[in-house]
C-alpha cells in the first residue's frame, strides 16, 4: 500500500497535462527548474501532439509542409521557420529527455502553429486538472509592449537615482584558442552605437552615446586580456554612418562584429533588462520597430519627418533584400554567437530579455558572425543608474568578452 501511495504522489508531481484549447493532449514528464517552474519533456511533447521528428540524432527537429521547428541540445534558443524564441536557459539533455522551460515551450508550439496555418492555443494544467477557464482558441499570439524608443532634444533632467547595492562578481579568466598554427590573432570589431551630433537615446540626465562608448572601451580591455586583437569603429565621441561601420569591419577582416547600443521605453511604458538582437527578418514587431529607429542613422541623426519617412523606407527594403533567410550564409554563425552570449549573460546572473532578429542597417553586408547588444533600457531609472557605473557595465562587459572569447575557441578559424 505505501509503494502504491509513493509511487502516486511521485506520477503527480513529475507530469504536466499539455491542453490545446480544451482538448487534452497528453501527460508529459516534468521536473522543477531553477526559475521554480517546471521543465518539460520536448520528445514526449512532439509524440502527443502527433508530430513525428526526423532523423537527426543531434536534434529534435520536426518539418510540416516546409516550416520547421529545431531544438539542439545546450541550445539557448529555439528556431521556428528561422525565427528565434530564446529560452531562458539551455536545453539540456538527462535522464533520456530533452528538457526546457515548460513556459518558452509554449510559445515555441504557438508560433509554430500559426506558421503551419493552425491557430494557437497550448496551455499546461497540473495533472488531473483541466484549465481553469476554457476559452474559444484565437489567432492571436502574445505580445509585449513594443519597444519604441524616444530621443529628447536635449538630456533629462532628473532627481539623483537612488544607490543600488551591486553583488561582487568574479573576472572571469582567459580561455585558451584554437587558432590555426601560425595566424594572426583573431580580430573583433567593437562598435560604439551612435555618437557625435547623433546622442541616440536620451533618458534620466544620461546619453545613449556615451555609455555606449565607456562600455566598448571596457570590453575591449577585457578582449584583449583574451589575446584577441581589438579594433574600434570610434574611440571618442564622433560620428559615423551606418555603412561606415560595418565597412570598418570588413576591411578589417574581423571575425566577430560586436555593436553597443542602450535601449529606451516612450513616456509612460516601462521595460528594463539585456536583449540581443541579429542581422535577419524581424521575429516580431517589437523588434522591427527597433529596428526603424536605429536605422535613424541611415539619415544623419536627423529628425525631420523625411528623413524617418526615409530610414522607415530603407529598413524595409532591407528586409526585402533580405528575402529567403538561407540567402544570407552569415545568419547561422551569427545565431550561435548570440546563443553563446545569451548563455554567458545568464549563467552571470545579468537581467536578461530575450534574443530578437531584425533588419538592422548597421550589421547589413558584415562579412562575419555579427550581433547588435541592447544592455539596457535607459528610460527604467534603476538600470539608468546602474548602466552609468563603471562596475555594472565590467558586469556586463565581461559577459559578453567570455561569451565572445568561448565562441571564437569553440568555432576556431584561419586569420587572413
Amino acid at each position: 500500500m505505501l509503494i502504491l501511495v509513493i509511487m502516486a504522489v511521485s506520477a503527480s508531481a513529475e507530469t504536466l497535462s499539455l491542453w490545446y484549447g480544451d482538448i487534452k493532449k497528453g501527460e508529459i514528464s516534468a521536473r522543477n527548474n531553477p526559475l521554480k517552474g517546471k521543465d518539460v519533456a520536448i520528445e514526449e511533447i512532439i509524440t502527443a501532439l502527433g508530430l513525428a521528428r526526423t532523423g537527426n540524432l543531434q536534434g529534435i527537429v520536426v518539418i510540416i509542409d516546409g516550416k520547421k521547428m529545431e531544438f539542439w541540445n545546450n541550445s539557448s534558443v529555439v528556431r521556428v521557420n528561422g525565427a528565434i524564441v530564446s529560452l531562458p536557459y539551455p536545453i539540456a539533455i538527462e535522464d533520456g529527455h530533452w528538457w526546457a522551460d515548460s513556459k518558452a515551450i509554449i510559445t515555441v508550439l504557438d508560433q509554430f502553429y500559426s506558421s503551419i496555418g493552425k491557430t494557437p492555443g497550448m496551455v499546461w494544467t497540473e495533472t488531473g486538472q483541466e484549465p481553469s477557464k476554457t476559452k474559444e482558441i484565437k489567432k492571436e499570439t502574445h505580445k509585449e509592449v513594443a519597444p519604441e524608443q524616444t530621443k529628447p532634444a536635449g538630456e533629462v533632467k532628473a532627481e539623483p537615482p537612488m544607490p543600488m547595492k551591486e553583488e561582487k562578481k568574479e573576472r572571469v579568466s582567459p580561455v585558451p584558442f584554437k587558432v590555426t598554427s601560425g595566424s594572426k590573432m583573431p580580430i573583433v570589431v567593437l562598435d560604439a552605437g551612435h555618437g557625435g551630433h547623433d546622442p541616440g537615446a536620451v533618458a534620466n540626465g544620461i546619453r545613449e552615446k556615451d555609455i555606449n562608448l565607456k562600455a566598448v572601451l571596457q570590453l575591449g580591455k577585457m578582449l584583449e586580456e583574451y589575446g584577441i586583437d581589438v579594433r574600434y569603429t570610434r574611440k571618442t565621441d564622433v560620428y559615423l554612418k551606418l555603412g561606415e561601420r560595418t565597412a570598418f569591419a570588413n576591411n578589417n577582416k574581423a571575425n566577430v562584429f560586436v555593436s553597443i547600443h542602450c535601449n529606451a521605453m516612450p513616456k509612460g511604458k516601462n521595460a528594463a533588462g539585456l536583449e540581443f538582437y541579429i542581422m535577419a527578418p524581424p521575429s516580431d514587431k517589437d523588434a522591427m520597430q527597433l529596428a526603424i529607429y536605429e536605422n535613424k542613422e541611415i539619415s544623419g541623426g536627423a529628425e525631420t519627418a523625411q528623413d524617418v519617412q526615409r530610414a522607415d523606407q530603407k529598413t524595409r527594403l532591407l528586409l526585402k533584400i533580405l528575402g529567403d533567410m538561407q540567402q544570407n550564409d552569415k545568419i547561422n554563425e551569427s545565431t550561435t554567437l548570440t546563443e553563446v552570449l545569451h548563455r554567458s549573460a545568464n549563467l552571470s546572473g545579468l537581467p536578461m530579455r530575450k534574443v530578437r532578429q531584425a533588419p538592422f542597417y548597421v550589421l547589413r553586408g558584415a562579412g562575419m558572425p555579427s550581433v547588435l547588444i541592447e544592455m539596457g533600457y535607459l528610460t527604467d531609472r534603476a538600470e539608468a543608474y546602474k548602466l552609468n557605473t563603471a562596475k555594472y557595465r565590467e558586469d556586463l562587459c565581461g559577459s559578453f568578452a567570455k561569451g565572445i572569447a568561448t565562441y571564437i575557441n569553440e568555432h576556431p578559424v584561419t586569420v587572413q
